[in-house]
């Protein structure tokens, strides 16, 4: 095989398995943070050049969400930041997999600071658990073993792209007493609730829009979209009885901030707990937009309303709000 049809072969992979190459996790184990996040960024540049409708999607989504709020050039900036959020996170996930493992423990004792720790103790007090809430925002990798390395007993539910990575975490997190509960394996829903039982912390990511159970009954609005809801967290919260709070993990130059806020039902007839995270979500993202790597499901799902919509240019006319199906 020539080198031209080794690179095509390889770029016909998703963005996630093509910065997974063997190689990639090798280099890791060696280079300096900043020295492989460049690389990782040149790669991921090298990914979006061949896949353009995929960058294209990206953009017109983003286009879409702040046309309205920002300028072009502003927009054009926005997108910039936003692809090398996109990078950041796979070279954090990759950091954290394949980096020798006191490295990783020490990068984050040193870089990672708590916000609101005490709404985290105060749930599992109850002694039933704690559902953290969290979304494909910032450095989200990190959170299940910042939280084991302090102490706290973790579950994660997760699906991995490569088997290698897998193998790699399961072996990871057994060194700090963390459950990895495989998505693709199993009953999750069984899995978390044994998990909360013993007292464990859950984690799962509320903006997981290609797996959401939705129906119709019942929409939410999320960045401007009217989305029929998913309540896989309100099933889990109300058969566990277990508290829920959010958990966001934002870059800040060189560190992270992990932002723990208790989410609490008004009253007894209330109880759609996801909307309430996805809420905390948008928020955030209000704040740090370029830190969501969801742009591309997001895209996928609203389509239908970026046809005329030119990537990073502010449309003359685009609807301020849309009613959206979800695919079941």
């Amino acid at each position: 095989m020539n080198p031209k049809q080794f690179i095509s072969r390889r770029l016909r992979l998703n963005l996630s398995k093509f910065l997974q190459m063997r190689l990639n996790s090798w280099l890791i184990r060696f280079l300096p943070f900043f020295l492989s996040r460049c690389y990782l960024i040149a790669l991921g540049r090298l990914y979006y050049f061949f896949n353009r409708k995929e960058k294209q999607l990206i953009k017109q989504t983003i286009t879409y969400v702040w046309s309205e709020k920002l300028t072009a050039s502003e927009l054009r900036r926005m997108v910039r930041k936003t692809f090398k959020g996109i990078f950041d996170h796979y070279h954090e996930k990759l950091f954290l997999a394949y980096s020798p493992f006191n490295r990783v423990k020490k990068f984050l004792g040193k870089r990672l600071r708590f916000e609101g720790e005490e709404a985290l103790q105060q749930a599992l007090a109850a002694g039933k658990g704690a559902i953290l809430a969290t979304g494909h925002f910032g450095a989200v990798e990190f959170l299940p073993a910042a939280l084991a390395f302090k102490g706290y007993k973790v579950a994660i539910i997760c699906r991995f792209q490569t088997s290698r990575l897998r193998d790699t975490l399961v072996e990871r997190a057994g060194q700090v007493d963390l459950e990895v509960i495989d998505a693709d394996r199993g009953n999750c829903l069984l899995a978390a609730l044994k998990a909360l039982k013993q007292g464990k912390i859950i984690i799962t990511e509320s903006d997981e829009f290609d797996e959401w159970k939705a129906k119709d009954d019942y929409q939410i609005s999320f960045l401007g979209a009217w989305l029929d809801y998913d309540r896989s967290l309100d099933i889990l919260s109300k058969r566990s009885g277990s508290p829920v709070v959010s958990a966001l993990v934002s870059r800040h130059g060189r560190g992270y901030a992990l932002q723990l806020t208790p989410i609490t039902l008004k009253s007894s007839t209330e109880t759609r707990m996801g909307e309430k995270c996805l809420a905390v979500l948008e928020n955030m993202l209000q704040a740090c937009p370029t830190q969501w790597y969801q742009w591309k499901k997001f895209g996928k799902m609203i389509s239908p309303y970026l046809e005329n919509i030119a990537p990073a240019v502010k449309p003359s006319l685009a609807p301020a709000r849309f009613t959206l199906r979800h695919a079941h």
